[in-house]
């Protein structure tokens, strides 16, 4: 049986709509982080200018942090985000983004670095815990093979986060805080808050590194889906 003439046109205004939401969603990703950006260039030039280099990891995490951000939401969009809008979804975006930006102006504070970190990766986390129940919504709408094997990633990878990445972020950011409170003389005086600083530097590449690698794994997926879309309508 042929399709009807208001099926095929609810298809095409589906497709247009999908097109337009991506757009808001990467115009909103690039505005946001760019703020935050903003936020850190202005507090990491004196640090940088004076040679402040017990600073200089946090300023390097924090760059970092902003990348993986952008290029984590940039693959999620890619890989799900379409009509209708997820308010829930774009509200945590602006909540993410204001802990993030705290955080960014407290790069030469040891102390209010790993506890605006702690907040942001709780944030985070509930940002992931989320997505993931939007994403499970929308399963019916990953019909193909590709469709499919994109949906498992996209659980796949939101669970590794929700059970894994995230919680030892928590823990990790808000045990070093803990340790700068009880022990502020051998953290601080003696500098020994910098070690963390460097293994959050490295847990960063590593994890910038692994959203580079998602999205390599996904492309092919990303783009039968959006054939398969524009076969339909």
């Amino acid at each position: 049986m042929a399709e009807q003439p208001d099926q095929h046109h609810r298809r095409a205004a589906k497709s247009q709509l999908d097109a337009t939401v991506v757009g808001i969603e990467l115009t909103l990703i690039s505005i946001i982080q760019g703020l935050a950006l903003g936020v850190l260039a202005t507090n990491a030039v004196a640090p940088i200018v004076t040679l402040q280099w017990e600073t200089w990891p946090y300023v390097v995490t924090a760059l970092v942090s902003t990348l993986i951000f952008w290029s984590r939401s940039l693959v999620h969009t890619l890989s799900f985000v379409g009509w209708p809008l997820e308010f829930g979804h774009t509200f945590l975006y602006f909540t993410v983004t204001l802990v993030e930006v705290a955080a960014f102006s407290q790069v030469s504070d040891p102390l209010h670095w790993f506890a605006l970190n702690t907040l942001y990766a709780l944030a985070i986390w509930w940002l992931y815990a989320h997505d993931l129940r939007v994403v499970r919504r929308h399963q019916g709408d990953f019909t193909t093979a590709g469709e499919r094997a994109l949906y498992a990633d996209v659980v796949r990878d939101q669970l590794a986060n929700i059970r894994v990445t995230m919680p030892l972020a928590v823990l990790f950011h808000g045990a070093v805080w803990a340790l700068i409170v009880l022990h502020p003389q051998t953290m601080l005086t003696q500098r020994w808050h910098v070690l963390p600083a460097l293994l959050s530097v490295a847990a960063g590449l590593h994890y910038l590194h692994g959203s580079v690698r998602l999205l390599r794994t996904r492309q092919e997926w990303i783009l039968e889906r959006a054939a398969q879309e524009r076969r339909e309508t």
